[in-house]
C-alpha cells in the first residue's frame, strides 16, 4: 500500500489545524463543562488548566451542595464527587461517595490519604466554590439562594466573578426566570450581559430566552438591542431578531428597532430573512417605512432585495406611501428579471388600484430587457391597468 506523501500530509494537517484548536481543552482558559448520560446516572465534569496547574471536578450521579457551595452535602446512591488539583508537581484529591447507604469522605495528597484538617477544608471550600461558579453547575438553585440573601444586585455581583461565557449565560437565564425583574433591573442585567458575554452563540441564546420577558418593558429594549449589536455573527444576529418577532407582539416601535438593528447585518441572505419577518407583520408607519426601506436598500443581492419586497406585497392593504416606496425600491434593482417578477406580483395583488399607476409605470420604464418589459406590460393589459 502506498504511503501518503509528505506534501499531502502537510496539507491535511493545515486543514485540520483550525478544528484541532477549537477542540483542544487548553484553548479554553476559563474551563470547560461537559455533561453526559451513562446507563443509570449522569456524569458532569468541569476542568480548568492554566499557568502550569490543573483543576477538575467530576460528578457521577446527583449531588447536593451545602448552602455556601463550599462542600458536598450529599451524593445519590453509587454516586461520587471527585475534585482534583495539580500544582507545582503536587496533587490533591477529595472524594465523596455513597455506597450501600454510607456516605464517605476521603482526602489525598500525592496519592496518600490525609486527615481532613483545617487546611484541607479551606482548599476544598475554595475549589468547590470556584468549580461551581465557573462551571455554571447548579446555577438555578444557586441563583435562588443568592436572590433570597442579596437580591438581584447580589446575583449580578456574582456573575461579575464568572469568567466563562457559558456559565454567565446560565446565571443570567436563571435570574431572568426566577427574579421577576422590574424594568430597571432587567435593563441593568441585559446591559451587563452585553458588556461581559463575548461569545456570539451564548449572547444569542440568552437574548432569545429573555425575549418573552420584554413584554410591556419598553425601557429595557435599548439594553436588549445593545446586546444584539454586540453579536458579530450575522447568523446569530438574525436568529435573535427573528425570535424576538416570534415571541413578542410587535409594536411599531419594536419593528423600527428591529429594522434598524438589521442594518448591522452584512450577509444579504440573513438581512433579507429578518426583513421578510418584519414585512410579515408590517404596521404602516412613517418611521418604520423610512428605516425599513433604507435597510432594504443596503441589500446588494437583487434576488434577496426582491424577496423582501415580495414578502411585503403579500401583506396587502399597504398605504399609498408604502406602495410608492416599494416601487421606487424595485426600480433600483439591476436585474430586469427580478424587477419584472416583483412588478408582476404587485400588479396581481393590487389589480385595479389607481394609486399604483404613476410609480408603477415609472418602475416599468427602468426595465431594459424588451422581453421582461413585455411580460409586465402584457399583464397590465390583461388586468386592465393600462389600455
Amino acid at each position: 500500500m502506498k504511503l501518503i506523501s509528505r506534501s499531502l500530509l502537510r496539507k491535511v494537517i493545515l486543514l485540520l489545524a483550525p478544528l484541532m484548536a477549537v477542540f483542544t481543552p487548553a484553548a479554553a482558559s476559563h474551563g470547560q463543562t461537559q455533561q453526559k448520560q451513562e446507563e443509570s446516572r449522569s456524569v458532569m465534569t468541569w476542568e480548568h488548566s492554566d499557568n502550569g496547574f490543573r483543576r477538575r471536578l467530576e460528578i457521577r450521579g446527583k449531588v447536593e451542595f451545602n448552602d455556601d457551595y463550599t462542600d458536598i452535602k450529599d451524593v445519590s446512591e453509587d454516586g461520587v464527587v471527585r475534585i482534583e488539583e495539580t500544582r507545582n508537581g503536587q496533587s490533591r484529591r477529595y472524594e465523596v461517595k455513597r455506597d450501600a447507604g454510607q456516605l464517605t469522605r476521603a482526602y489525598y495528597v500525592n496519592g496518600q490519604k490525609q486527615q481532613l484538617d483545617a487546611a484541607a477544608q479551606s482548599w476544598i471550600a475554595q475549589l468547590v466554590l470556584n468549580a461551581v461558579r465557573q462551571g455554571g453547575i447548579d446555577a438555578e438553585k444557586r441563583v435562588q439562594i443568592l436572590l433570597s440573601r442579596h437580591g438581584v444586585q447580589g446575583v449580578l455581583r456574582e456573575i461579575d466573578q464568572i469568567e466563562s461565557d457559558y456559565a454567565k449565560r446560565r446565571y443570567f437565564e436563571a435570574l431572568f426566570k426566577q427574579g421577576n425583574l422590574n424594568e430597571a433591573a432587567l435593563k441593568d442585567a441585559l446591559a451587563q450581559a452585553a458588556r461581559q458575554i463575548s461569545s456570539d452563540y451564548e449572547q444569542a441564546q440568552l437574548l432569545i430566552g429573555v425575549a418573552p420577558v420584554l413584554a410591556n418593558k419598553d425601557g429595557a429594549m435599548p439594553a436588549f438591542f445593545q446586546g444584539v449589536a454586540s453579536i458579530k455573527s450575522d447568523y446569530e444576529h438574525s436568529r435573535v431578531l427573528k425570535a424576538l418577532l416570534n415571541r413578542v407582539n410587535p409594536s411599531r416601535d419594536l419593528l423600527v428597532q428591529v429594522a434598524g438593528s438589521t442594518k448591522g447585518i452584512s450577509s444579504d441572505y440573513e438581512k433579507a430573512g429578518v426583513l421578510k419577518a418584519v414585512a410579515a407583520v408590517y404596521l404602516d408607519d412613517a418611521a418604520l417605512r423610512e428605516v425599513f426601506f433604507q435597510t432594504v436598500g443596503t441589500i446588494g443581492s437583487d434576488y434577496e432585495h426582491r424577496r423582501v419586497l415580495s414578502a411585503l406585497v403579500k401583506t396587502k392593504n399597504l398605504s399609498e406611501a408604502a406602495l410608492t416606496q416599494m416601487l421606487d425600491s424595485a426600480a433600483g434593482l439591476s436585474s430586469d428579471y427580478e424587477k419584472a417578477t416583483l412588478l408582476l406580483e404587485v400588479s396581481n395583488a393590487y389589480t385595479g388600484d389607481a394609486r399604483l399607476r404613476s410609480a408603477f409605470l415609472k418602475a416599468v420604464e427602468t426595465i431594459k430587457s424588451d422581453h421582461e418589459r413585455g411580460r409586465v406590460l402584457s399583464t397590465l393589459l390583461k388586468n386592465k391597468q393600462i389600455g
